[in-house]
């Protein structure tokens, strides 16, 4: 049985109609930032804990939630903003990191930067570049060498 980890993206779009990306050293390709969920974490949180490990932006995470089944009792719970998407993705095995191939469920998130004029800094563990990207520029991306195109899709999509 193939082995399955929750993860979440955040697409961050700014006030120009520009998305984040960053040059993933290990998958050779300009992704968004994101990551594993961190045991008692939920999706939303780990977007936006993982944007600002990989970015240094303070973000917020925009969407709606469903109708709201606690409206009359928030000591039950909370509802919680709903993904854009949910894909489940295969991962090839990486023996550099003693990694079987597995598959992440990935919750797909839009952010927005809470303070525009917050510098950017690389996570140099996770990439060696970063660059805001127009949606012209990500048009001219190749799927074959830059960029996934389940993720030029999504970047396409949400910058029209």
């Amino acid at each position: 049985m193939m082995t399955r980890h929750f993860t979440a993206t955040a697409f961050i779009i700014d006030s120009k109609k520009r998305t984040l990306l960053l040059w993933h050293k290990r998958l050779q390709r300009w992704m968004p930032p994101g990551g594993h969920l961190d045991e008692n974490e939920t999706p939303e949180e780990c977007a936006k804990r993982e944007c600002k490990e990989e970015t240094n932006l303070d973000v917020e995470i925009l969407g709606e939630s469903s109708d709201d089944l606690f409206v009359n009792n928030r000591l039950e719970g909370k509802m919680l903003v709903n993904p854009i998407g949910m894909l489940l993705e295969e991962i090839p095995a990486c023996p550099e990191r003693d990694e079987e191939a597995h598959q992440h469920m990935d919750f797909l998130f839009i952010a927005k930067p809470i303070d525009e004029s917050q510098a950017v800094t690389i996570a140099k563990e996770e990439s060696d570049r970063m660059q805001w990207f127009t949606r012209e520029e990500v048009e001219a991306l190749d799927e074959e060498t830059e960029i996934f195109s389940n993720v030029k899709t999504y970047i396409l999509s949400l910058l029209s």
